[in-house]
């Protein structure tokens, strides 16, 4: 017995690595101790620059195995070449390899807030494996990014409210904060739905005659305007820069009994799995495809996918991308869904849309979360939230229902993104009160692009990350509630940041959703 534990098997591959431990005594990178005011204060030469900070592997050899640490050291230095003193610099750290793909974000990532951070990955497939590291930004940016969580950037991020009765019409500014008197209160108070409009200055016009939802042109342009010289300049030469370094590990197929065991016996992924706390690897991709770390999730065939959804409602709520999932299925299941005709009015991007299979009993409905909605004009009248959707649900259905709200939220604030989902939460909460057979999932935030100075200001991926803890912890202690780790997905994936993530990682999504409602 004693020899056949001590021998290794062969395996290219391994997700669970039972015995692994990651030190946890010391804070992790969202701590820094300078002040705002004097980090501010720093000249652009003196924050951390991408092109002179340095990496290093501190338990280098020649050659690695399945389930190993590997820990790296980065320490930032700045446009001089200096060591930093202080931390508060925001990487993205990820292992890879090419041809085919595979790729891990870090297990955890360390700040001493010295200027020193240490990196852990858990190295979970053979071959050669690289490092990439890229500086989100430098710990100087903080301050400005401190604004934007903190409401004061977005506060004057104005609408247009079209107005409209017989033959007049008027435009007036519309916010989700409240406008000086007079005004239209136009809010739904019980969902956290703070809406305002200027009071039509025509006579002819009352607070009744909203028709339309626009967005205004220059918004963004203006939050431009609000960063300091030293934040445009970090943006402009330190956002997303690849921190240089040539570092390859070896890591070979071999792997103990214990271990092979542990990982041919992984459960698929239930919604009873509980939501991660932290913002930190949960799987890692391999041979192209989507691994979780700690469960399976199945791969389904276009047949097994409509065998799952038998006889099943799907309502998905939320930005737009959620509404790929119904994308999803409308674009690679065409065989099988019609598209029902829309009211007449109805918007595609917001909905309600529907599409239908009668063989199977399958529907999938899709509308957009409520205000604030940025960028697209839309009818008032089709408008709704998601907890008065939610409430309008008969008692006794049996409903998967789908949500994602974060991307039109990062520029109001946390504070306003916590009031919203604790409305959310007593709406999904009372709705499986009433409907114990129904299902909630929610899929969390996912990487983007930035492609103008202003847009790191509203949706840097700290911005994101802050409301994504948001969102987490707010969920901990509702076990009804399964949830898809699209941050971590997409902080991963060989594709370019985008918004709309890659229609492969929207299968990622489907299977891991068709998994909670098939394989347990």
């Amino acid at each position: 017995m004693f020899i056949f534990l001590s021998c290794f098997l062969q395996a290219n591959h391994i997700s669970a690595c039972p015995g692994v431990r990651i030190p946890k005594d010391v804070n992790d990178v969202q701590t820094f101790h300078l002040n705002d005011e004097q980090l501010t204060h720093k000249r652009f030469i003196e924050t951390t620059s991408a092109n002179f900070t340095t990496v290093e592997i501190l338990n280098y050899k020649a050659v690695f195995y399945l389930c190993d640490l590997l820990i790296i050291r980065i320490v930032s230095r700045d446009w001089r070449r200096k060591p930093k003193s202080y931390g508060g610099d925001q990487f993205r750290l990820k292992i890879y390899s090419d041809k085919p793909y595979s790729a891990e974000n870090a297990d955890k990532i360390l700040d001493f807030n010295n200027g020193t951070y240490l990196v852990y990955f858990t190295l979970r497939w053979s071959g050669h494996v690289k490092v990439q590291i890229k500086l989100i930004h430098p710990a100087e940016l903080l301050p400005q990014l401190q604004l934007t969580l903190q409401g004061k950037v977005g506060q004057d991020f104005s609408f247009l409210g079209g107005f409209v009765s017989n033959n007049v019409s008027e435009d007036v500014i519309c916010r989700y904060v409240e406008l000086p008197k007079p005004h239209c209160n136009l809010s739904n108070p019980r969902t956290h739905g703070p809406w305002f409009c200027q009071q039509p200055k025509d006579r002819g016009l009352t607070c009744k005659d909203w028709i339309f939802h626009k967005p205004l042109q220059g918004n963004f342009v203006k939050l431009g305007e609000k960063l300091t010289p030293l934040s445009r300049a970090s943006i402009k030469q330190s956002h997303m820069v690849e921190v240089k370094n040539s570092h390859t590990v070896f890591v070979k197929n071999q792997v103990t009994p214990n271990m092979a065991f542990a990982d041919s016996t992984l459960p698929f992924c239930s919604m009873r799995d509980p939501i991660p706390t932290s913002i930190a690897a949960a799987g890692h991709f391999f041979n192209n495809s989507w691994y979780p770390n700690d469960c399976k999730v199945f791969k389904f065939s276009p047949s097994e996918t409509m065998s799952c959804l038998r006889n099943k409602k799907i309502l998905i709520i939320g930005d737009s991308t959620i509404r790929q999932i119904f994308e999803f299925f409308q674009h690679n299941f065409k065989e099988y869904f019609r598209l029902l005709p829309r009211p007449k009015g109805v918007n595609f991007n917001n909905g309600p849309i529907e599409m239908q299979n009668d063989i199977y009993n399958v529907s999938i409905y899709y509308r957009f979360h409520g205000l604030p909605r940025i960028g697209l004009v839309l009818k008032a009248e089709f408008i709704e939230y998601t907890v008065d959707k939610l409430d309008s649900v008969e008692s006794g259905s049996k409903i998967i229902v789908i949500l994602s709200l974060w991307a039109h939220f990062v520029v109001t604030g946390r504070d306003f993104y916590v009031q919203r989902m604790k409305a959310v939460k007593s709406g999904i909460q009372n709705f499986l009160d009433r409907c114990p057979e129904s299902k909630v999932i929610i899929k969390g935030a996912n990487t983007r692009e930035n492609t103008n100075v202003w847009s790191p200001l509203v949706s840097s991926e700290w911005n994101i990350m802050q409301h994504e803890l948001v969102l987490r912890a707010l969920f901990q202690d509702e076990k009804r509630v399964g949830f898809i780790d699209a941050f971590d997905i997409t902080r991963a994936q060989p594709y370019v940041d985008h918004i709309h993530p890659n229609a492969t990682i929207i299968e990622e999504f489907v299977n891991r959703i068709l998994t909670y409602l098939c394989k347990n």
